[in-house]
């Protein structure tokens, strides 16, 4: 049985375990939420790499940090359920829709969860039968934004908003940079995203080229593959290797002030789209960008069903465009 409400402040969970590449579009719903519970104690549930991000966010009264992974760590599992139950939230929100969220309510709810019993638990998701549930069944081919608007919107919270970062100025203080900020620069973000990544070498020669027309190349990212910043660094001496020392706060303050940033589909592209800087995305095959792209005035997504068959000539001619 599900424990009785806390007495004192309406209780409300927001589910965004899925990493940084659906926290930062999430952002907007995030805000949506918190400006419709504005008495309430908002919970974030989120997976430890991006935990710190999200703390600084003017959303939420405690992140709490998921540290299963995802995975059937039964131990992990047990004891994130007994936390989730004890707090006794009175609304949930389920930005990820995964299955993992759905084991979440499953381990929350017991025997309540069962299709005759969860007409009264106030799950805002995908899971049918519940009473905030979103079933439009267009649901799974709406972008991640007009997605959440939906969802949000059967839970009676109105206009969702395209992420703010503007509360990230206040979480740095200072930053200690090879280079000076009023300089040109470029951030280039290696990680791979769901599919390939683009070949080394085209990074190394983006990075050669920018350096000849007067802009610095700065990579970034904690996840970039070590050999791909080798490869760069042997094609141009003279880029910046920021891979694992700036935190996400200070990546969204270099989009502040980059001229572009390039890279696949992941976690600091969505960062420095939703910062306003000019991006350029690289998609193949295993994301569909309808679904999950970058959204903006200022963003451009290049796909082709390899990586590798876009050429370092169209992402330049690209970035070229962008500044129109």
């Amino acid at each position: 049985m599900t424990a009785a409400p806390a007495a004192g402040r309406p209780r409300i969970l927001v589910i965004a375990t899925s990493g940084l590449a659906r926290l930062v579009p999430a952002l907007g719903a995030m805000g949506a939420i918190r400006a419709c519970h504005r008495d309430a104690k908002i919970v974030l549930l989120t997976a430890r790499a991006t935990a710190t991000f999200a703390a600084a966010a003017p959303y939420f009264d405690e992140v709490w940090t998921d540290d299963t992974g995802g995975a059937l760590n039964f131990a992990r599992l047990w004891a994130l359920r007994a936390r989730l139950t004890a707090a006794a939230f009175e609304r949930i929100y389920d930005l990820d829709d995964t299955p993992h969220s759905r084991r979440l309510f499953w381990l929350m709810f017991g025997r309540e969860a069962l299709p005759k019993g969860r007409s009264q638990i106030p799950w805002s998701g995908a899971i049918a039968g519940t009473a905030l549930a979103h079933t439009d069944p267009r649901r799974t081919a709406m972008h991640l934004l007009d997605r959440w608007a939906a969802q949000l919107k059967v839970a009676g919270i109105g206009a969702v908003l395209r992420a703010d970062l503007s509360w990230v100025a206040r979480q740095v203080q200072s930053f200690n940079l090879p280079f000076r900020m009023a300089e040109a620069f470029v951030l280039i973000a290696p990680a791979a995203g769901p599919g390939a990544n683009w070949p080394a070498e085209r990074y190394g020669e983006l990075a050669r080229t920018l350096t000849t027309s007067g802009q610095i190349p700065v990579i970034v990212g904690p996840d970039a593959p070590a050999e791909v910043t080798a490869t760069v660094m042997d094609f141009c001496p003279g880029a910046v290797d920021l891979t694992g020392r700036s935190t996400f706060n200070e990546t969204v303050f270099l989009a502040w002030a980059a001229t572009a940033a390039v890279g696949p589909d992941n976690g600091a592209l969505h960062l420095t789209a939703a910062a306003g800087c000019r991006t350029v995305v690289l998609y193949d095959g295993a994301s569909d960008p309808a679904l999950v792209g970058q959204r903006g005035d200022r963003v451009a997504i290049l796909r082709r069903p390899r990586l590798s068959e876009i050429s370092v000539g169209e992402v330049l001619l690209t970035l070229e465009t962008l500044k129109k």
